[in-house]
């Protein structure tokens, strides 16, 4: 296992690589094609690779400073695309943006639309949604070390307590998946 490990970190890009083939295996993985199925995968599995992140740097440590900037953005992005696939589901279509002030604007709009404005939790998932929208307004915080001007981020210098982190992003898939079966439950009886 150890020279595979020391190979694995030595390895050259050769003539025959490939990035998108498939073996006819079971250890292949499909991703699928369907618009619909793509907007109930993509947050799922950005939260849950969020989630994978946040248990790898608790299992390892050395791992904790570069791995919490992916870890975060996607937690970021399944927000931004839970949003996005309700407003396409039930609403109209979502703004071609990543910015979730402006995202969540049209979800309280869509909530007021269908009188589901006094949904449960909603005054705590607006003040989470903003304070993500804060932290990184352009989905680009995450991703770059500085912003397109050069200029670096206010977003760090900080700890977070990544338990809570998780356990609240959870909280928020639950909030977004219960508003999909609401909404889809009150379009099944009409």
């Amino acid at each position: 296992m150890e020279n595979e490990d020391a190979e694995a970190e030595t390895r050259w890009p050769r003539e025959d690589d490939c990035l998108f083939q498939h073996t006819g295996l079971a250890r292949d993985t499909f991703i699928a094609g369907s618009p619909g199925e793509r907007s109930y995968r993509l947050p799922k599995g950005y939260k849950r690779a969020g989630d994978v992140l946040l248990k790898q740097i608790a299992a390892c440590r050395a791992d904790q400073s570069n791995l919490i900037y992916p870890a975060l953005f996607c937690y970021r992005q399944a927000l931004e695309l839970f949003l996005k696939t309700i407003l396409d589901r039930f609403g109209q279509r979502a703004k071609n943006t990543h910015d979730l002030k402006s995202l969540w604007a049209s979800f309280l709009q869509l909530l007021k639309e269908r009188e589901q404005e006094q949904a449960d939790g909603l005054a705590a998932v607006q003040k989470l949604m903003m304070e993500m929208h804060e932290a990184d307004q352009r989905s680009d915080t995450f991703r770059f070390s500085t912003d397109s001007s050069g200029a670096g981020f206010a977003f760090g210098d900080r700890r977070l307590d990544l338990e809570r982190l998780a356990d609240t992003m959870q909280g928020l898939q639950n909030f977004f998946e219960c508003c999909y079966l609401v909404l889809w439950e009150q379009d099944e009886r009409q």
